[in-house]
């Protein structure tokens, strides 16, 4: 049975299909001299003018009903437990089972000098153990809190997020220590990045291969903190300064992390 995240990645898949199938219902109704005023046309114009105005407004309400009903499905799996419970397999440190830790994540590279950040704000070096901002006496991953490093167990559930955040980089991580499985990965102690999996197309024109790391003000004009770096083929990175510009073996030994194209799949999707 899927999970109520599950079925929120198929219903946002669903919702991208909206667009194309618009315009084939446009293309097929114009075809068929719907749209037109010859006086035998194969369609009649009032038939194909109904039709339309109740597939606009039937497709959207269907969609928001479903958004709602999938809302509602998570509520109840939430429903009664208490804190981060909810978000746990099992709350005892002492009696996880046995399991190499390994997973995917999505983050952003800022700053001058390259740093990983997370989606959430917080930088972190290729090798790193956690640290709980909010209580500073926990030793990450505490169950009742949120602290600690965290990683999906499936590269197709990276993968559908990073399709929400396109300016994102997919990481390969291994993680250590003590850990938690939650409802859609691993929380734990320590983190290793072992991979950055940069896109096969240039980040900008979405056509290209990508060859150069670029950096940006776009994440704010202030502070170098939120310069962005992104990965773009030759022609979208020529009017960039050779000082905002690494090369692919430059950005590895900077991070100190393997750069590799991204995989089209994994026996663990």
């Amino acid at each position: 049975m899927m999970s109520a995240a599950q079925k929120r990645q198929k219903l946002i898949r669903a919702v991208r299909l909206y667009p194309p199938i618009t315009l084939l219902v446009l293309v097929l109704g114009y075809l068929a001299g719907g749209f037109s005023d010859i006086d035998d046309p194969m369609i009649p114009r009032d038939l194909v003018v109904t039709g339309l105005s109740f597939y606009i407004l039937l497709g959207p309400a269907l969609y928001i009903i479903a958004f709602i009903i999938v809302a509602a499905a998570s509520d109840r799996e939430r429903n009664g437990l208490p804190d981060n419970a909810q978000r746990l397999s099992y709350n005892d440190p002492f009696d996880l089972p046995l399991e190499k830790m390994q997973g995917y994540k999505l983050a952003v590279i800022t700053e001058r000098e390259p740093t990983l950040r997370g989606l959430t704000g917080d930088s972190y070096r290729a090798d790193d153990s956690a640290v709980c901002e909010k209580f500073p006496d926990h030793t990450p991953p505490v169950a009742s809190c949120e602290c600690g490093f965290y990683a999906y167990r499936n590269l197709a559930d990276a993968k559908f997020e990073s399709s929400l955040n396109p300016g994102a980089f997919l990481l390969e991580v291994d993680l250590y220590g003590i850990g938690f499985r939650y409802e859609g990965g691993y929380r734990a102690e320590t983190q290793v990045v072992n991979k950055i999996m940069i896109p096969k197309r240039c980040m900008r024109c979405r056509i290209l291969s990508p060859k150069v790391f670029v950096v940006s003000y776009r994440m704010g004009f202030q502070n170098n903190s939120w310069m962005q770096w992104q990965v773009r083929c030759n022609i979208c990175s020529l009017t960039f300064k050779p000082e905002d510009k690494l090369s692919i073996p430059d950005m590895n030994r900077r991070l100190g992390v393997l750069i590799a194209p991204r995989i089209a799949r994994q026996n663990n999707e």
